[in-house]
């Protein structure tokens, strides 16, 4: 069982502080907002399965360049786009999900996982199921700086926070403008989103600030293990490391993570154990929002090439870099290619491999 993260009181600013008073939701979290007007054509929702290509070994560990978010070259510019993705089974295929160059796996409530996906290197035409945010997602952009954030949706407690962030909101109950509605799905599940049209409702959003990723070979001391697998109370995840892809291939509860028909792939994996403390906010079950504390530290684990470098996070404040680091305080780096990023509670069991 991994140890428990510590947690720092960092200082927001008042306005943010003051909305911890705020009433409980006028709507649930998980709702969506279904009035805007939107396109019901769309791309093709088929799965096919194919490998993902091989990613490019690098040298010199490297932080973000002036010109932009170091992701998936170390020397990346480009402006940001976050999106809320759902991630049960009602949403696959999910949409879009190959070409993010991070993915957050967060808690939601109910014991069920959402996916805050941040696309720099390229844009696909279409993302999605595009689902309602959380208050976690103020704290984890606030170091991108004022990125482009889409989603659809959240409780009245819950945009009251992440108003007061960092991010520009192009959500879909803000406006229609950049979203559709596709045949074949259900809602929630059928509402995609064009990142280049959202960025251009963001007015082009912002290269992302540091956000404490380091790119760079692998160093010594890694332990072999083939992969990272952990259950939520309603969710289960699993990535394996295929050596010929040179990928950790993702599986969700139980299942391929098809999109775009292709195997979703990481190059690297970051566990990051945090805790978990209910919201003030409720669903319409009763059940409380989870929110992740991503600023303070804790233990790590990170996976890459194959293996398993254990260590330690930490991040002073909500605009800080969050710095991964082995026992001895010296950064660990991650391989040109997708991360995603597992925020898994204090005490839940992870296993690696």
């Amino acid at each position: 069982m991994p140890s428990r993260p510590t947690r720092t009181r960092a200082s927001w600013p008042a306005a943010l502080t003051g909305l911890l008073l705020l009433s409980a939701a006028a709507c649930s979290p998980g709702s969506d907002p279904q009035n805007p007007t939107v396109a019901t054509s769309g791309p093709s929702l088929a799965p096919s399965v194919s490998t993902p290509a091989p990613s490019v070994a690098t040298s010199g560990a490297t932080a973000p360049s002036s010109s932009g978010p170091a992701y998936s070259t170390g020397t990346l510019s480009g402006p940001v786009l976050a999106v809320k993705i759902d991630n049960t089974s009602g949403a696959r295929p999910r949409v879009g999900l190959t070409a993010a160059d991070v993915v957050y796996v967060e808690l939601v409530e109910g014991g069920l996982t959402r996916l805050l996906a941040i696309y720099a290197s390229q844009l696909p035409a279409h993302v999605g199921p595009v689902r309602s945010a959380r208050e976690t997602d103020a704290v984890l952009l606030a170091n991108y700086g004022p990125v482009a954030f889409g989603y659809s949706g959240a409780s009245a407690y819950t945009l009251g926070i992440i108003r007061q962030g960092t991010a520009r909101h192009v959500s879909y109950d803000l406006s229609g403008a950049g979203y559709q509605r596709v045949a074949g799905r259900s809602a929630p599940y059928n509402l995609l989103a064009s990142p280049s049209a959202l960025l251009a409702r963001a007015g082009g959003s912002t290269y992302a600030g540091d956000v404490g990723f380091r790119f760079g070979p692998a160093p010594v001391g890694g332990v072999p293990a083939g992969g990272v697998r952990t259950a939520y109370p309603a969710a289960r995840i699993e990535l394996r490391w295929d050596a010929t892809a040179r990928r950790y291939l993702v599986s969700t509860d139980g299942r391929p993570e098809v999109s775009d028909g292709v195997q979703v792939g990481a190059a690297s994996v970051v566990v990051q154990t945090v805790r978990s403390t209910p919201s003030n906010n409720v669903d319409v079950n009763g059940q409380p929002t989870p929110v992740l504390e991503v600023v303070g530290s804790g233990p790590v684990r990170v996976l890459r090439d194959g293996l398993v470098f254990s260590g330690t996070w930490t991040r002073p404040n909500p605009t800080a870099p969050t710095a991964f680091v082995d026992g001895s305080g010296a950064a660990l780096p991650l391989p040109q290619g997708p991360v995603w990023v597992l925020l898994v509670p204090s005490g839940q069991e992870v296993s690696v491999g």
